[in-house]
Formats: C-alpha cells, structure tokens, sequence
C-alpha cells in the first residue's frame, strides 16, 4: 500500500491543536521537534540520543500526517487548510504544507534514522529492535524492545515516559491491568516487566492493534496480553485494578467516570497526554467522579495524573 505524506510546518505552539483535528482525519499523525527544541526539554540529551540533526526540522516543529491511497488527497488537503483559516494558531502565515506519495516501507524504514536506544523512568530501557543485538543492558534494566512500525508510541514523548514512571510505583503481580489506547503496545509491555500477568491493551486503531500485537510477540509477553479494539472504556464490563491511558486531554475527560466505576476499591488511574493548561480541569473532573489524586508529574509542558478510587 501507498501512502500520502502530508507535512505541516508549524510553532510548537499549535501542536495541541492539530494534534486533536488531525486525528480525527487521518490514519497516523507524527510530531518532530528540532533538534534545538529537544535538548531544550530533555537533561543529558547528549547522553540519551544519538540523533542526526538532518533528520529534524531546522527549527519548531513538523507535523507529519497520513492517509492511505484510498483518500483524495485534495479533499482532506482543502479540509487541513479551512482547519488553518478558522482556528486561533499563531503565526498562521508562516504554517507551510507539503504533501507526497510514499510507499509503506519507507514509511516503517523512517523510525530507524532517529530512533534509538534510551533510558526511561527508573529502570526502563527502550530498544528498537534492530539495535538489540549491540547495546550493553544491566541486569537492573527492564528492557521493551520495540519496532513502532505505524503506530504510536516509542517510548521517547514525555507523556509515555511520565506514565512508565507512574507504573513503576503501583504495579503489582496480582493487579489487572488495562491499557487504553495501546499505541505500539508500550505501555502493556511496561506493566508485564513489573510482574503483571493479566494485561488488556485496546485500541480504536486496526493497524496499532496489529503493531502491538508483533510487539508483544517480540518481548516474550503475548500470552499474558489480550488485545482487543474497543472505543476508550465505553463498552468495558470488567474490573480492573490498574487503568493506564496515554492520549489527549479531552479524550481522557471522556473516559473519567468509566474508569472510575471500573475500578476496584483503591485501584488506581494513570492518565497522560495532558497539555498543563488543561491539568486543572482534568484533575477537578477526577475530584468529582469520587478519585483522590496520589500524584501529579509534568515534564517538557505534558502532565500525568495518578489517581486513586478510595474505597
């Protein structure tokens, strides 16, 4: 399959904004960052990447948006552009858009120019999976190896980082656990490497769904794993313990009650992808659906919730 490229330069500004309207129209959207605005956000980044400015813009941020051959890409580039005129962005006038044809492959061979091996969290070390066979790892490291393929999720975006973080302090053995809106499936593989044996990762998503499931396999924790589609928790009748959700703010708001009703007494609720503008808001929703927050963590503009349902 082909697919069509579409290339949006921006301020980081804007970035919240077209986050929520571009997934609402496409099949993938990816945020680069150049390379100065990242070692802006991230201490030690000399340390933790190994990145080739080239491969970055040369200054703000690019948005790169997908669409399968199927789409016209007139249609959803006039749809992109009357997006443009109608919001309140700043510095609409130097926004510039691109688009292209690209062939699958080079979409999946696209990860391996600027994804490499890091630390996150504690103790946690991403690898992708073509790297695995040449890093030295300690034996305090939890390796997840990971190939996003098209899906989102590697593991470098502070919001997944912040969330890594949470699931580090609450996990236990006998928690279930459920990841929503699994992406390439880090989360889950995080939660299986702190003892978690009875996993479910969701997504709306066919194609993440299908990247979570080879990262699974890939990480030896498949059989411990259900994966599913499913939108947010609307139709969840289980219980769980652990409900752990890395998406959007206003996603996350959706889904309050539910995660609150679905959990047991004391289970905990980890919610990320919040811009902090919109920290406050989520946590007075959680208040109000009956959580206790235990902590709050912020990291480069992003924050992630842990909340508690008391029983």
């Amino acid at each position: 399959m082909k697919w069509h490229e579409v290339s949006i330069s921006t301020k980081e500004e804007n970035e919240e904004q077209f986050s929520i309207f571009l997934n609402t129209i496409s099949k993938g959207v990816s945020i680069e960052h150049s390379v100065d605005i990242l070692k802006a956000k991230t201490d030690n980044f000399d340390e933790k990447f190994r990145l080739d400015p080239k491969d970055y813009p040369d200054s703000d941020i690019r948005i790169l948006v997908y669409f399968d051959e199927t789409y016209d890409i007139d249609e959803q580039l006039a749809e992109i552009k009357a997006f443009i005129d109608e919001a309140v962005l700043v510095h609409k006038e130097e926004i510039e858009i691109n688009s292209s044809m690209i062939d699958e492959m080079d979409w999946e061979n696209e990860w391996k120019k600027y994804f490499h091996n890091f630390k996150v969290g504690r103790n946690f070390f991403i690898v992708p999976s073509w790297e695995y066979a040449d890093v030295d790892i300690a034996d305090s490291d939890k390796v997840i190896k990971i190939d996003p393929g098209m899906a989102f999720g590697t593991g470098d975006h502070a919001t997944t980082s912040l969330c890594l973080t949470f699931l580090e302090d609450v996990i236990k053995p006998e928690d279930k656990v459920i990841d929503v809106g699994t992406g390439s499936g880090i989360l889950s593989i995080g939660a299986y490497l702190l003892g978690a044996r009875d996993i479910k990762a969701t997504d709306i998503d066919e194609l993440s769904l299908q990247v979570s499931k080879e990262n699974f396999a890939l990480n030896d924790c498949e059989e411990n794993i259900t994966v599913m589609p499913a939108d947010l928790l609307k139709d969840e009748t289980d219980q769980y313990d652990v409900i752990v959700a890395n998406i959007l703010a206003h996603i996350i708001d959706d889904m309050i009650d539910d995660a609150y009703n679905l959990l047991n007494n004391n289970g905990r609720f980890i919610a990320s992808g919040i811009i902090t503008e919109k920290r406050d808001d989520i946590i007075n929703h959680m208040k109000q659906a009956g959580f206790s927050i235990t902590d709050v963590l912020e990291e480069e503009g992003w924050v992630a919730i842990l909340a508690e349902k008391v029983a």
